[in-house]
């Protein structure tokens, strides 16, 4: 999954970080700047991931796609990865947005497929 992350870097310019966590709030693996705490990262994406799929069964709006919180410095992506698991990026503010989705929906597929039970 290491690879598929530092595939990912490479092939989306303005990924600042990026990370697999776990649906329980787990580290897998993560390329973060050094100022950013894994654990920390890991347990507010799957916080983030649950409350957003909550709010869309509440409002009858079907699956959850992409999660997208949009700072004055850049974003923060979280997106379904399998089953089990959540693919998450820190964005440049410039960083373009449909390059890093298809992207990211390229390696949550990779992640899933490599997961499946």
């Amino acid at each position: 999954m290491n690879f598929l992350l530092k595939s990912l870097m490479q092939k989306v310019e303005g990924i600042q970080s990026a990370a697999v966590v776990s649906r329980e709030g787990l580290t897998v693996t993560s390329i973060l700047d050094a100022n950013v705490q894994a654990m920390h990262i890991a347990a507010m994406s799957a916080i983030i991931m649950s409350t957003c799929e909550r709010i869309l069964v509440e409002l009858n709006k079907g699956e959850l796609d992409v999660c997208i919180i949009q700072g004055s410095a850049g974003k923060f992506v979280v997106m379904e990865a399998g089953q089990d698991y959540i693919i998450v990026t820190v964005l440049k503010d410039d960083a373009r947005m449909d390059v890093a989705f298809v992207e990211m929906r390229k390696t949550s597929r990779q992640i899933a497929d490599l997961t499946k039970r």
